[in-house]
């Protein structure tokens, strides 16, 4: 930790400015506690690793940071340094007892609270929400950034942003980011939009800024460029189709099996099912899949001029989800999601490329069925057709949200 109390109860902190021999001569004069358990600390000055106060073998303290790498305690240090210039009065390792936690840094910036956690391990996803929800009841806005390490880049728009990155995410200016910053190289790197490809693969645009070349504005409130994606999306979603038949155990996989009962394949399903949506981040189940299960509960049954309400696509979907089939992922940051609002956007996506005509504010007539062709070649055939007729439709409702203006997504 970088935050002890002095004898006169004091707060020292490792963000001011000290001179070494200075900090060697408190440390052989006096003790040093822990703000939280009042335990006595140990004022570490090294020459390889950012100096720092560490409990005593055994402590029992709860909020004790005897794990902080080297790379942790530099991007906090930094993170509050650059706070500091731009004139915010920032606090380091603030105790709160009304929280009963500890983040890295809190400040106030135009009437509002923030605290940052610079987030560099992996922790239980219960401690993380609680954690978020203890911040939001007393009034704080938390901002939690990813270590720069955890960002796996895996295509020029796909990164694997896994269950715990996703805890991250949030959605300013109606558009979803998820905030990491890397202490060696002094960077934030931003990572703009998530339209999900599989539970992990997600096409995102990384942007990359030098820290002292943003201001606070760009944490809080970061401003994104829209940018084209259906190309990327055709692709990832085609070598996501081929290598899930290849996963060991596919053959034992439930939904692969439904298909199979169902005399289909998963390189044959209709073009229109596996379509992005704004909101997809909610599901952690890909859209590829979740899209399917609609089709065998409801879409495979109409014909031509058959009615379908909201209602019953929500109850098929609902069903999946209460059997494990659908999973739901919990975004703390970003708030609390409706897989309604998931649905409708699916649904009127299938509106604007003509499958459906919205009768009233629930009610649906379907234009045309979707169609599964003989062959694979034909399915491939047809969908570089559909995606070439309807790309711009598709990507549509992404670049608009984009340039919307408000706080937040929902």
């Amino acid at each position: 930790m970088l935050v002890a109390n002095r004898k006169n109860g004091a707060r020292l902190s490792m963000g001011d400015q000290w001179d070494k021999k200075e900090l060697i001569a408190l440390r052989s004069k006096e003790k040093f506690h822990c703000p939280e358990c009042k335990e006595e600390v140990i004022l570490k000055l090294g020459n390889k690793k950012i100096w720092h106060f560490s409990h005593h073998s055994g402590s029992s303290c709860e909020h004790q940071y005897e794990r902080e790498s080297n790379y942790h305690l530099a991007g906090k240090l930094q993170l509050y340094n650059w706070l500091k210039k731009q004139g915010i009065n920032a606090e380091l390792e603030k105790f709160d007892p009304s929280v009963r936690q500890k983040p890295d840094i809190a400040f106030d910036w135009q009437g509002k609270k923030y605290v940052i956690e610079y987030q560099c391990s992996i922790i239980p996803e219960e401690n993380f929400i609680k954690r978020t929800a203890r911040y939001f009841e007393n009034g704080y806005i938390p901002i939690w950034i990813a270590a720069g390490n955890l960002v796996k880049r895996t295509g020029t728009k796909a990164v694997s942003i896994n269950n715990f990155l996703y805890l991250f995410i949030r959605c300013p200016r109606q558009n979803w980011n998820i905030p990491a910053y890397c202490p060696l190289s002094g960077q934030f790197i931003d990572l703009n939009g998530a339209i999900p490809i599989s539970s992990r693969k997600t096409i995102t645009q990384l942007e990359i800024h030098s820290i002292d070349k943003v201001s606070v504005n760009h944490l809080i409130s970061p401003i994104s460029k829209s940018y084209p994606f259906i190309d990327s999306w055709q692709s990832e979603l085609q070598k996501f189709k081929s290598r899930y038949l290849m996963y060991p155990g596919s053959y034992q996989n439930h939904f692969l099996q439904e298909l199979y009962r169902n005399h289909l394949n998963l390189l044959s399903l209709p073009s229109e099912i596996g379509l992005p949506v704004f909101s997809a981040p909610y599901i952690e189940t890909p859209a590829l899949i979740w899209q399917t299960y609609l089709y065998l509960d409801i879409f495979r049954y109409l014909k031509k001029g058959d009615l379908i309400s909201l209602a019953k696509v929500n109850n098929a979907f609902n069903n999946r989800l209460k059997r494990g089939q659908i999973k739901w992922r919990s975004l703390p940051v970003a708030g609390k999601g409706n897989y309604s609002r998931v649905l409708s956007e699916y649904i009127q996506l299938l509106t604007k490329i003509s499958v459906l005509t919205q009768i009233s504010d629930s009610l649906y007539k379907l234009n045309r069925e979707m169609k599964i062709f003989d062959s694979i070649d034909q399915q491939t055939a047809n969908e570089a057709y559909f995606y070439k007729r309807y790309g711009n439709s598709i990507e549509a409702p992404f670049l608009q949200q984009a340039v919307l203006k408000g706080n937040d997504c929902f």
